[in-house]
């Protein structure tokens, strides 16, 4: 099975999860905490929720005869007896959600291995908008079913137009972005990494910095739509990130910018030397 022939499975993954999440978004029911899970991080009902229909989606699909191998928020790792890997976070950005904070999205991807560099399919829905994204390897990025064809906000060498920011609490994180800030026009901490990264890939987003390590797996996907946006990214020291791990034990620190320039002022503005 061909990497794009998920798109339709992952689209109706998140038409129902949109359907379900958001009339509980902001609720007592919606935020209330139903355990803990694989990723580390408390599980709530709205988590449960989505995670329940994207496993019997992919049950369905187990039983129409396709083969892989699940990663999935929630749950953790789940055998449907296939080598390709299936990563689900069904609900990136859920303290927005459980707040009622209109900015959270469902995060899918396709891989061949458990590389940033094997990733096939990258998939994001908008779970309040429905604006969706997705990219496939080697053919480009898309935005509604369209060509993304971006164009990167204005550089003048300077300053940075629209920085957004991502990080756990904690001053460390901050100090790290000082020297980002200060050349910041506008800085956002908007809290879901995947949409972040896709309104980089957009050009919205001049620069993405996540100076703390954060987990790996929700950067998969979105990273994907980046590069086939015509985007980079390295993680915060400048190494590349084709060799970092998927599975949910596994960090990166992020800088991304859909501008080579402005990537390469970050990276010197953060102490590092560009070739």
């Amino acid at each position: 099975m061909t990497s794009q022939a998920w798109l339709p499975i992952f689209r109706a993954i998140a038409a129902e999860i949109r359907a379900e999440i958001v009339p509980l978004a902001g609720t007592v029911r919606g935020r209330e905490v139903v355990g803990l899970g694989a990723g580390g991080d408390r599980t709530i009902y709205l988590d449960q929720l989505a995670e329940g229909i994207v496993v019997r989606h992919l049950e369905q699909a187990y039983r129409s005869g396709l083969r892989f191998h699940l990663i999935s928020e929630e749950l953790g790792e789940r055998d449907f007896g296939g080598s390709a890997l299936v990563l689900c976070d069904p609900l990136d950005g859920s303290v927005n959600a459980k707040m009622g904070l209109p900015y959270y999205a469902v995060v899918l991807a396709v891989t061949e291995g458990d590389r940033f560099r094997e990733v096939r399919l990258g998939y994001v829905q908008n779970l309040v908008t429905a604006d969706e994204f997705h990219a496939i390897e080697g053919a480009g990025a898309f935005r509604n079913g369209k060509p993304l064809q971006p164009s990167p906000a204005a550089f003048d060498g300077r300053s940075i137009p629209l920085v957004s920011f991502d990080a756990p609490s904690g001053v460390e994180p901050r100090e790290r972005a000082a020297a980002i800030f200060a050349k910041a026009e506008k800085v956002r901490q908007l809290g879901s990494a995947a949409l972040n990264l896709c309104h980089t890939a957009a050009g919205g987003v001049a620069l993405q910095a996540t100076p703390a390590p954060v987990r790996a797996f929700d950067l998969a996907g979105p990273l994907l739509i980046l590069r086939e946006a015509g985007g980079v990214a390295t993680d915060y020291d400048g190494d590349p990130l084709e060799g970092v791990s998927v599975r949910l034990d596994s960090r990166t620190t992020v800088l991304a910018s859909l501008s080579a320039q402005v990537h390469a002022f970050a990276r010197q503005l953060v102490g590092e030397r560009v070739p």
